[in-house]
């Protein structure tokens, strides 16, 4: 059987489980700088205990506002908007073409895709910009 394109049924992503997904790949992609800087921090703190304190500054005040940065920043961003409104999505040899709920549509071509990546629940896009 050889099928031109494959079409969705009408669905929607919550805002917090995109963002889960994006940190989630984000984590994967840097979790070595993590932890080149918690193992810093343990080494300072062996010979400084006020870099406890410099680390619990870190963990409570720094670290959450860099996560609502992300949130906001990714939030604001159009595919991302894309993303999580109601749509359907058709792939086809072009591309993606998105129809939204509301009747408009935006198409997604293959050149402004750079990798697909694959889960067991989801298949993610990764766009050029």
């Amino acid at each position: 059987m050889n099928r031109t394109h494959i079409e969705t049924f009408s669905y929607q992503l919550s805002p917090q489980y995109y963002f889960n997904r994006l940190l989630k790949i984000w984590l994967h992609n840097n979790w070595r700088w993590l932890l080149s800087f918690i193992l810093l921090l343990v080494g300072l703190s062996i010979q400084n205990p006020l870099f406890i304190y410099v680390g619990l500054i870190i963990l409570c005040l720094v670290f959450p506002m860099i996560i609502s940065y992300l949130w906001f920043a990714y939030a604001l961003h159009p595919d991302c908007r894309m993303s999580i409104l109601s749509k359907t999505v058709e792939i086809n040899k072009n591309g993606l073409s998105c129809t939204f709920d509301d009747g408009r549509t935006e198409s997604i071509v293959w050149e402004r895709i750079t990798r697909i990546r694959y889960t067991s629940t989801d298949i993610i896009f990764h766009l050029s910009n």
